[in-house]
């Protein structure tokens, strides 16, 4: 890991990067179709990755290094068989509860609301609007 004082040079963001997709052993028999690697985070919070057929998600965090620039860190992980990550409650659910994964794009806003006191996570118009994209 090295020192809180270390610089980050491109080949350190490169294997950075590489080891956002670091997953367990095996996973790859659980996706529809090889392992895209090519997601970049749109910015902090809980990301489907709709290349991955929303299988695979991703845990967004910006952080400033010592030396004043900022980076962000990318986590990535895949959610349990027969399920997809769901943009809408930010949790892996069944298919037919979740968002559509080609619309999950549509629901990325819901990462503002992490973190806002004294303020429900998801408004009804939200659930609603999620709920018409279930049944269209």
């Amino acid at each position: 890991m090295g020192s809180l004082n270390r610089t980050h040079s491109d080949s350190d963001r490169a294997r950075s990067k590489r080891q956002a997709y670091e997953l367990p052993a095996g996973s790859e028999l659980l996706l529809y179709a090889p392992l895209a690697t090519n997601f970049r985070c749109p910015g902090e919070g809980y990301y489907a990755d709709i290349q991955n057929n929303c299988q695979v998600y991703h845990v967004c965090h910006q952080v400033t290094r010592p030396d004043g620039s900022a980076d962000t860190q990318q986590y990535t992980f895949m959610c349990g068989n027969q399920t997809v990550f769901d943009q809408l409650s930010l949790t892996c659910a069944f298919p037919e509860d979740a968002v559509p994964c080609a619309s999950a794009q549509d629901f990325f806003y819901v990462n503002n609301y992490i973190g806002v006191e004294n303020a429900p996570f998801l408004t009804d118009d939200d659930v609603r609007r999620a709920d018409a994209y279930k049944q269209g």
